[in-house]
């Protein structure tokens, strides 16, 4: 079963063809787009949301950008801010707490990119 919950004022979109597995949960305050073709692994948690703040702080949200042709294995999860650029692969079970660039292979926790893939001609 997937999971999709977008709070009044957030904006949620999805490009062509895109493939969510089972178990996906996708949370929306803010903003998250998902670009064409992007693939989303079993168990995969996105969110554009903290939910609750520390002490006396606000909760903080930014946007969630997945570009097009991207590939998140299975588990992964994206926190509220991150851009996973196109064509980019995140490897199964990491966290990704910061954006990552264009055609590359990013894994662990939090995630860090390992490898660059070569860019289609």
């Amino acid at each position: 079963m997937v999971e999709i919950s977008c709070a009044s004022g957030g904006r949620l979109s999805f490009g062509k063809k895109v493939f969510l597995n089972q178990g996906v949960r996708i949370a929306c305050t803010s903003e998250i787009s998902i670009g064409d073709n992007a693939l989303i692994g079993d168990e995969t948690v996105i969110l554009d949301t903290d939910y609750h703040g520390v002490s006396n702080s606000p909760a903080k949200a930014a946007p969630v950008r997945i570009e097009s042709d991207v590939w998140l294995g299975t588990r992964v999860i994206v926190l509220r801010g991150v851009t996973i650029g196109q064509g980019s692969v995140i490897g199964a079970g990491a966290v990704v707490t910061r954006s990552i660039p264009p055609y590359v292979f990013a894994a662990g926790v939090p995630a860090t990119v390992m490898k660059s893939l070569l860019q289609p001609a």
